[in-house]
């Protein structure tokens, strides 16, 4: 089903804009459909037609919204076998609505076409910096798109009111293959997460607000990321040494998402999809049976310098 899909991309490149658009909305339509009656497995056909429609609903959600905003235990089954973007995005837009002016996204997280023409960011000049070229672009939509290391931020001092950072901080350092192509790309150090949180300080105004997330749970070396503990964490903290901390953490049920604590989500284990048998012909690595798309914890951070 994967390739018949890969094969009507190919033909519908072909398209002319007008007939090429209506195609794509056709596949999305018929990827969600052949989705919604599945066992919802996270990552197969059909799920980032799903999660990408759920997401897009949450945060048009002014009940839902208002609840991230509050730290309020999520409804019943939120997020059900979704990753933590539908967590992360709607928890930091329900803050940076609150506030105006120039907005860094490091590290392309919000680059969704449904989240950057949301009304939450109507008022904010929006600038991404991205490790490698992104397929979608809205820089008819005033977007600003900057290729970089988050290490060695070519932005002066004190240039941004407000700067996201959503589940980019573990990979620095790391080995960025999935994300570059380019075997080893960026690989040094996983302490370089402290160079790049220095980076973000530095180019964040004085009384500007870094909102930061990862995954979290006890320390686990992927190679291409790292999972935070609690020690990281508070490194990460002193690190930065905000004038104010708020601190939400976010855990994964079998029922979905909800609001939790470090003390509940100190012993999380990431599931490392790559490694089962869906995306690795020679493993037997079946999902466990709650079913996570990848993190079981977030750690959100709202760091005020």
């Amino acid at each position: 089903m994967n390739r018949l899909a890969e094969s009507l991309a190919r033909r519908i490149l072909e398209l002319d804009s007008r007939a090429r658009r209506g195609a794509f909305e056709l596949i999305q339509w018929y990827a969600l459909k052949n989705y919604l009656r599945s066992n919802r497995r996270p990552w197969r056909f059909g799920y980032y037609a799903y999660r990408n429609r759920y997401l897009a609903e949450s945060i048009s959600n002014p009940s839902i919204l208002e609840i991230f905003l509050k730290s309020k235990p999520l409804p019943p089954d939120y997020g059900f076998r979704l990753d933590a973007r539908v967590v992360e995005i709607p928890w930091v837009l329900a803050r940076v609505a609150l506030r105006t002016g120039r907005l860094l996204d490091a590290g392309s997280s919000l680059n969704y076409d449904f989240v950057l023409t949301a009304p939450l960011l109507s008022n904010k000049k929006i600038t991404i910096v991205t490790l490698s070229p992104e397929v979608t672009c809205l820089w008819k939509a005033g977007v600003s798109y900057v290729f970089g290391d988050l290490r060695s931020l070519d932005f002066r001092d004190e240039c941004f009111d407000t700067i996201v950072c959503i589940s980019t901080i573990e990979h620095v350092g790391m080995d960025n293959f999935l994300y570059t192509g380019q075997k080893g790309d960026g690989q040094s150090d996983p302490q370089d997460f402290l160079l790049a949180l220095g980076e973000l300080k530095r180019v964040l105004k004085k009384g500007g607000v870094l909102y930061i997330t990862f995954p979290f749970g006890r320390f686990e070396d992927h190679g291409w990321f790292q999972q935070l503990d609690a020690s990281l964490t508070d490194q990460l903290i002193k690190e930065f040494a905000p004038e104010t901390l708020n601190e939400t953490v976010f855990g994964y049920e079998p029922s979905g998402w909800q609001l939790s604590n470090r003390t509940s989500c100190a012993q999380s284990q990431f599931f490392d999809v790559h490694k089962s048998k869906y995306f690795d012909p020679d493993s037997s690595i079946e999902y466990p049976s709650d079913f996570p798309a990848g993190e079981r914890a977030v750690m959100c951070l709202e760091l005020c310098k």
